[in-house]
């Protein structure tokens, strides 16, 4: 987010911000709102002046989508409203306080291409009328969201054209290139244990925590080594798929780094992500549920390592959003998913989980489990129902991200599963604090020095 030269093929809003702790926030919304419904980077201008020079520099491209002024202030005159859109071009959103807005409205009746929202009403999260100016604006100018159309593409069409629209957004992060490549690897039919032994040994800090973390009792068992492990024994004892999705969580785990104007429990974060994977594992492997399916070990294990990996984008990049929804959790005594959609729901973590891992090339089950694993719907698949039911115990054990959150089990997924409420309980207090203790183990490791 700056106001250098974008990429010459990335579509771009423009925002004109007044600099003031009000305008900081009425930014960051629309941001969070331009950057992931609608797949545009942004540009910053901090005064009328450089806004006009930006847009002249750009005036032959159409690379400038949109343009939103936020300020204290009412514009004094059409021309600069004129210059602001290159007249009425492209779609101009002015963010002024309520009061600042009667008097702008009059200067505005001429355009057909300027809108007004007042700064009360995009700060009022639970009050649509924002997002509606921004719908409206962009609907009248043939500005489609990224998921415009979807049931009329396929997966693969769908990933490029998330790859395309999200190639240049700044705040959407690329997963470290060996975690994509261990992806690609255990996804892979044909692919040999070796091939991924070789790939990992190409990191040595991944080896030296995969080491540490296959020998902790949940994974080593009672067939602890003297000298200790190396990657081909892990590979042996555990098969290579475990080894490899082990060795990506690690590398996940010590590439996303927080920023420091973020308050973001990244610790706690990978607790809960860590142990749904592992919850998830023990399920299926001791027969712990009955699945309408069979579901594939790599499916389950990443989809449920990154079910909330929109949670960290938004406490990496949208803290002050992330804040507000921690707040609406503890006044509401809500889930997460509860508190996002009481707030108007703009970027939901199952939202952004899933723009995410289609840039990422995941899979089409995964990308599904994974933005579905609260809003399941009417007929949740295997992997959907696996997850859901790994996500919600992790919570009841206490590993959410918001110690106090509750559990919110799907009836639909219960009795797709065949379980009734008590046997949810009985599987809680068979996992119990041991099961927390391995899962805290594990991600020590993992994260070691």
């Amino acid at each position: 987010m700056s106001n250098q030269k974008p990429d010459p093929f990335q579509e771009c809003a423009l925002i004109v911000q007044q600099p003031g702790k009000v305008q900081d926030a009425l930014a960051k919304f629309f941001m969070l709102m331009l950057n992931y419904r609608y797949g545009l980077d942004i540009m910053v201008a901090h005064t009328s002046v450089e806004a006009f020079s930006i847009i002249q520099r750009y005036k032959e491209s159409d690379k400038i989508r949109c343009a939103i002024v936020i300020q204290s202030r009412r514009i004094q005159n059409r021309s600069a409203l004129s210059a602001l859109n290159q007249d009425d071009h492209f779609p101009l959103i002015l963010v002024l306080p309520a009061q600042q807005l009667e008097e702008q409205r009059d200067l505005t009746q001429r355009f057909e291409n300027v809108f007004l929202c007042s700064w009360e009403m995009a700060a009022n999260r639970r009050d649509p009328a924002a997002q509606l100016v921004v719908e409206a604006a962009f609907a009248r100018n043939k500005i489609d969201e990224l998921f415009d159309g979807i049931d009329h593409i396929s997966h693969q069409e769908l990933q490029a054209r998330i790859k395309h629209r999200l190639g240049n957004v700044k705040v959407l992060p690329t997963l470290p290139e060996i975690a994509l490549r261990i992806m690609a690897m255990i996804e892979e039919p044909d692919a040999q244990a070796g091939a991924l032994e070789e790939l990992i040994s190409s990191d040595p800090a991944i080896v030296h925590r995969l080491l540490q973390v296959v020998s902790t009792p949940l994974f080593a068992g009672s067939g602890q080594r003297a000298g200790g492990w190396t990657v081909q024994d892990a590979i042996l004892r555990l098969g290579w798929k475990k080894v490899g999705v082990i060795a990506q969580q690690i590398k996940l785990m010590n590439s996303l780094v927080r920023p420091q104007n973020s308050a973001f429990d990244l610790r706690r974060f990978w607790e809960h992500s860590v142990g749904c994977a592992l919850i998830a594992d023990r399920l299926v492997n001791e027969n712990l549920v009955m699945l309408p399916a069979a579901v594939n070990f790599n499916d389950y294990w990443i989809s449920a390592l990154l079910h909330d990996i929109g949670k960290l984008l938004l406490g990496f990049f949208f803290w002050g959003h992330f804040e507000e929804v921690l707040k609406q959790m503890t006044a509401d005594h809500s889930t997460f998913r509860e508190a996002e959609k009481e707030l108007g729901d703009i970027g939901s973590h199952e939202y952004l989980s899933q723009l995410l891992l289609l840039r990422s090339n995941a899979t089409k089950e995964v990308v599904e489990a994974v933005g579905k694993h609260h809003t399941t719907g009417p007929a949740p698949s295997s992997l959907i129902c696996l997850v859901h039911l790994a996500n919600n115990l992790c919570v009841e054990l206490g590993l959410g991200y918001w110690p106090e959150e509750p559990a919110r089990y799907s009836e639909t997924v219960l009795k797709n599963l065949r379980m009734p409420p008590e046997e949810v309980h009985r599987l809680r207090d068979m996992l119990g604090k041991p099961t927390v203790l391995q899962i805290k183990e594990v991600v020590s490791r993992c994260a070691h020095a």
